[in-house]
């Protein structure tokens, strides 16, 4: 059947009427953006194997321009935090202070460290010289008498420790107190106490000894040796009374040993203090201040130095009465 026109398949040809094909599942499409060798525009869509066939139908084709890959996110750099203990607008202030990482020079101060000072009190002690002081004490007739020895303790962090000891021996007096009479000093710091008590007490007991000496004279301790509190030089009583030529004997090697005995206290006790001036210089670059030993109303002068074999310093027999 015709209808006027220009003729079968012209622009305005009429069709009649037909059924409406079910529409098409979605179509799928292949990306072809990654392909470089195909042209875009010759993407033709695939049709479903359910699809009927029909005559297709004309839709727009949209194709989009390939999307370069992005690119990785950038790692931002970090900011240290500031130390609010730091200024850095302040220009007197030094960054480094209380931030630095300890170095080899500070280890060494701790190392140094400051010397630590504790005081020691011990009333008589079991050792061979201070039992021959109590006994002495005793056989003088000194009533309730205290012997006290006081020992200052030098302590250091790595080096060995120091004690300055001093013997304090007391009586009761009227007011109902106690008052010294007999106050020594060891003539050298000795590195523990036993030693520093046993030259105090040997101290004390040389000097005891000439105090009393009319009265040791008839006694078995007449032969210790005695000094005087402002002299150097020592004295034991000659034992030509006693017809014994061994005692003599002995008693001359007592001289000699005691005479020995202190040179190498005084000697030890120069080098003990060149060693603190030492040790100081390293630390802290200084010399240590003069240590000036508070003396007590009762107390004599601490014993001089004197260099071996000096004559006034020597322990000699005695043989007449000064």
């Amino acid at each position: 059947m015709r209808v006027g026109g220009r003729g079968y398949g012209g622009p305005n040809r009429i069709r009649l009427p037909t059924p409406t094909p079910p529409s098409p599942p979605p179509q799928e499409w292949v990306d072809l953006t990654e392909s470089e060798e195909e042209d875009p525009e010759e993407l033709v869509p695939e049709l479903s194997e359910d699809e009927p066939e029909g005559e297709p139908q004309e839709e727009p084709l949209e194709v989009q321009p390939p999307v370069p890959p992005s690119a990785p996110p950038q790692e931002q750099p970090q900011e240290e935090p500031e130390d609010p203990a730091v200024d850095p607008e302040d220009p007197e202030q030094d960054p480094d202070d209380g931030n630095a990482p300890p170095s080899d020079d500070d280890e060494d101060d701790d190392e140094a460290g400051p010397v630590v000072t504790t005081t020691h009190r011990w009333f008589d002690y079991p050792l061979p010289v201070p039992r021959m002081l109590r006994e002495t004490l005793e056989m003088l007739h000194y009533d309730q008498f205290w012997i006290t020895y006081v020992g200052t303790r030098y302590r250091h962090p790595v080096l060995p420790d120091d004690w300055d000891m001093t013997v304090e021996i007391s009586i009761p007096d009227e007011f109902g107190s106690r008052r010294n009479i007999h106050v020594r000093h060891a003539p050298t710091r000795r590195n523990s106490h036993e030693a520093a008590i046993s030259d105090a007490a040997r101290e004390a007991l040389t000097t005891l000894c000439h105090a009393h000496r009319e009265d040791m004279a008839i006694t078995s301790r007449r032969y210790y040796p005695c000094r005087s509190v402002e002299r150097l030089d020592a004295w034991i009583a000659n034992p030509e009374a006693e017809q014994n030529p061994r005692l003599e004997s002995t008693i001359e090697y007592l001289a000699t040993l005691n005479t020995d005995y202190n040179a190498a206290l005084d000697e030890l006790d120069m080098v003990r203090y060149e060693n603190r001036k030492l040790r100081a210089w390293v630390a802290h670059g200084v010399e240590p201040a003069e240590e000036e030993p508070v003396e007590d109303p009762a107390d004599a002068p601490r014993r001089k130095k004197a260099r071996y074999n000096d004559p006034e310093a020597r322990t000699y027999i005695r043989h007449h009465e000064d």
